[in-house]
């Protein structure tokens, strides 16, 4: 019993001292060390749009300053989750409806407060929400922040194409300029294409896709929708371009019908059923846009009215100052491919500048660059911008190393360096990329 007895009192004792020794590391001055936690953030989510469900999971990153100090998985709205945490100040972003199988989404390690949210290769996006928010924890506290989440995705949800003639192999619809992630709740990244591949109906004439197709919205400031026919001839796509403002969480149906006279006519409708408020936009498809056209200009390059005489120079000569690039014989004519002896260095495109915002200054600055008596100055083509790099040892001020802005078929402005034998498709614009326009005339052959 005595020994019993020794053996409670050393075993108080040892506890006193423990206790005594751990009140002891506490700072004099109250800051807590990395790690001490002395406050509670508990967080919940609702969405900004009343009637609209949160999209589960949601992935909850918790910063102090550049550092990720908690992440956390809210699975449900009926458990909120509690951190732990030491007092100061903090930032917290959620991304809801991002599961790890689509998604690149980074490690606690990895994140930061600019850290992109993108997809996996080969995966779609799902109904994406994200949210942003400050707060301020004090010694001993608890704050309950409600984050709420707003939709970034737009719902592609049926296309539907009547009398497609029953030749058609395949009939898909192609939409761009798209953004491709987000940076925090901030659209970033490579402009993008998504493509809807059309299902032929039991009636030989219809194809149409019904489900639900998530897209992150335009990345500028109009809309390019094109529909792309395959029948044993190849491929025809008819493309229109719209300036209607499509915006996340709106619902997008397309409706059309193909007629053999004009192509393909259809009518598009964005609602916002539990979203946002409903639009209906209405467009047709048919020849003249086709990508058989030129994409700068629209004009009928078989035009024979602005035939010249004079005489037709050779690949590597200049003409009216201009270096001579190519010579087409056409027959009763020929075709002078000519690149102007002038370039502008695109000083105003600024970060991040979108290819729709950025080819309206390129189209600005194009008449810096033209030669006077010298008509049809436009941007080159891919096309032409493979001349360019077969001659570029030889072109007087070319600079090998610059890079220089072209257009691609869908009229989409692109920049690479044409210095290399693989010409760049390069989607992110500097200040110092180059514009050196090109132009064809036709001379009568003698």
């Amino acid at each position: 019993m005595k020994k019993f007895i020794q053996s409670v009192f050393m075993m108080s004792a040892l506890a006193s001292c423990f206790l005594s020794c751990e009140k002891m590391t506490f700072p004099e001055n109250g800051e807590m060390n990395e790690g001490e936690t002395n406050s509670l953030l508990q967080v919940r989510t609702r969405t900004i749009d009343e009637g609209t469900e949160v999209s589960f999971p949601v992935n909850v990153y918790v910063f102090k300053g550049e550092k990720c100090v908690a992440l956390q998985t809210l699975t449900d709205e009926n458990h909120p989750l509690s951190i732990a945490l030491t007092e100061g100040d903090y930032s917290v972003y959620a991304i809801g409806g991002a599961s790890a199988e689509n998604y690149i989404l980074p490690s606690q390690e990895d994140a930061t407060p600019s850290m992109a949210i993108a997809l996996q290769a080969g995966k779609s996006h799902g109904d994406l929400m994200a949210a942003k928010s400050n707060v301020t924890l004090v010694d001993g506290g608890t704050n309950t922040l409600t984050l709420a989440l707003e939709r970034k995705v737009m719902l592609l949800q049926n296309v539907t194409l009547n009398n497609i003639p029953s030749a058609a192999t395949a009939v898909s619809v192609t939409i761009s300029p798209l953004w491709q992630q987000l940076e925090g709740t901030t659209y970033t990244g490579e402009e993008g294409t998504t493509t809807i591949a059309l299902t032929k109906q039991s009636d030989g004439h219809t194809w149409n896709f019904t489900g639900e197709e998530y897209l992150l919205p335009p990345s500028g400031n109009s809309l390019t929708i094109a529909v792309n026919i395959t029948t044993a001839n190849g491929t025809s796509t008819y493309s229109y371009n719209t300036s209607e403002q499509l915006e996340a969480s709106g619902k997008f149906n397309i409706q059309g019908t193909y007629t053999e006279a004009i192509g393909v006519t259809l009518t598009g409708t964005i609602t916002g059923a539990k979203w946002k408020s409903e639009k209906t936009i209405s467009f047709e498809f048919d020849e003249s846009g086709s990508q058989t056209a030129d994409p700068n200009s629209g004009e009928n390059n078989d035009d024979t009215d602005d035939i010249i005489t004079g005489t037709i120079p050779e690949v590597g000569s200049t003409y009216q100052t201009c270096y001579v690039l190519a010579v087409t014989d056409k027959g009763s004519y020929s075709e002078v491919l000519l690149l102007s002896p002038k370039q502008k260095v695109m000083s105003n495109f600024e970060t991040n500048e979108s290819a729709i915002s950025a080819l309206e200054k390129v189209k600005a600055a194009l008449p810096n660059c033209v030669v006077e008596g010298i008509n049809g100055w436009r941007i080159m083509t891919k096309e032409d911008s493979k001349y360019i790099a077969n001659e570029r040892s030889k072109i007087p001020t070319f600079d090998s190393k610059a890079r220089y802005v072209w257009i691609n078929e869908a009229g989409v402005l692109r920049v690479g360096n044409l210095g290399l034998d693989n010409i760049g498709d390069g989607h992110s614009f500097k200040s110092t990329d180059l514009l050196r326009p090109v132009a064809t005339i036709k001379i009568k052959n003698s």
